[in-house]
Formats: C-alpha cells, sequence, structure tokens
C-alpha cells in the first residue's frame, strides 16, 4: 500500500504538470509523508537521549499511553486526552494507561512529559527502542514538551511525529513546510486537526 501511495503521489505531480484537469477516478494523496520516506534521512533510533533522537512508526494499531502526572499540567492532560480521541477516527486505537510500562513486550507506546528539549522547540518526539535494528517502527516513543502546558496543537503535531508522520519538507514528494493541508502537522504547527490527508496516511499504514 505505501508503494501504491507513493506512486500516485508521483502520478499526479505529473498530470498537474501536463494541465490534467479532468477528474480522476480516485482522489491522489497528496504526498507520502509517513517515515520512511526518500526525505527521512535517520534510521529508526533506540535511544533514551536526544543526542541521537529520531522518529518513526509506531508499533501496531493499538497504541498505549501515558503522561508524567507530575509535570504534565491538567490543561495538558486534557490537551492530550482530546487528541487521542481525534487519532481513535483513525485505524489508530489510542487508550490510556494510569502506569507506565517501560520494558518488555507490552511496552507503554507514547510517554508524554515535560523537561529540557533543544532551543527553538517547543515539544520533541523520539524513538527510545525501536523494534528491532532493521525495522521502521518503534515499542516506545518518548514526546517531550518545553512547558507543562503545551498547546493542543503542539500536542496533535508531536502526537503525529510518535506514530510516523513527518514535516512536509521530510515527504516525498516534498510540501512547503506550512502547507495547510498537512493538518497539525504543519511546523510551526498551526491546527489542532489531522485533516483528511493524515487521516489517509494512517490508515494506510496500520
Amino acid at each position: 500500500m505505501r508503494k501504491t501511495l507513493r506512486w500516485l503521489g508521483q502520478t499526479a505531480a505529473a498530470l498537474a504538470l501536463v494541465g490534467f484537469t479532468g477528474t480522476p477516478a480516485s482522489a491522489a494523496p497528496i504526498t507520502d509523508n509517513m517515515y520512511p520516506t526518500a526525505n527521512t534521512r535517520w534510521a529508526c533510533p533506540s535511544s533514551a537521549t536526544l543526542v541521537t533522537a529520531g522518529f518513526c512508526q509506531t508499533d501496531n494499531s493499538t497504541v498505549t499511553y501515558y503522561y508524567n502526572t507530575s509535570g504534565i499540567s491538567s490543561a495538558a492532560k486534557s490537551a492530550i486526552n482530546t487528541i487521542a480521541g481525534r487519532y481513535n477516527s483513525t485505524d489508530l486505537n489510542f487508550s490510556y494507561k494510569s502506569t507506565v510500562v517501560w520494558t518488555g513486550s507490552g511496552e507503554t507506546d507514547i510517554v508524554y512529559w515535560q523537561g529540557t528539549i533543544p532551543d527553538g522547540y517547543v515539544g520533541f518526539a523520539w524513538c527510545n527502542d525501536r523494534v528491532d535494528a532493521n525495522a521502521n517502527r518503534c515499542d516506545q516513543h518518548y514526546v517531550r514538551f518545553k512547558s507543562s502546558t503545551p498547546s493542543i496543537t503542539t500536542v496533535c503535531h508531536e502526537t503525529g511525529h510518535a506514530v510516523g508522520l513527518t514535516h512536509g519538507a521530510n515527504a516525498n514528494l516534498p510540501l512547503d513546510n506550512d502547507d495547510t493541508r498537512l493538518g497539525c502537522m504543519t511546523n510551526p504547527s498551526a491546527s489542532s486537526s489531522l485533516g483528511a490527508h493524515n487521516v489517509d496516511m494512517i490508515n494506510a499504514t496500520y
């Protein structure tokens, strides 16, 4: 399916270049912004630090999440739960767990917390434990926010990274990072909506 999406995206671009104005049999995706793409130049990492950080896909469609109760505000917890509900409109199944599992086959898929991140960022997502050395999928992503009360747009954006969604510049074909068709995956994020394209990408992957 992923190869089909990439072919369709390239076909759509080619048709636009030659001035095609008819109605295609089915709408092609605007781009492929699901890790890995030709423009994601990092391997799925396995690191507890930000030194070699990068995100990849989550390991399957069942996504468990946890937030650090001491560093995340009540408003942030509400925003995370709201965004989890929006991701549940896709083929992913998000569920909150009150206890985090750090190791083993049942690791919590996304762990949200507040802490230090590189200058210029309001949130950062990275894979802490990839499935295996040759995999594009991750058993556990960390999502760290600079503020204890991140905006709902930031929560949507970083959660997107934790399931594999990229910025426009990392997509194949590349888009401007502020292309509104990317929903909350614009950079900087200006929307708390996944948008139809991201929903399609998630459903085609999981």
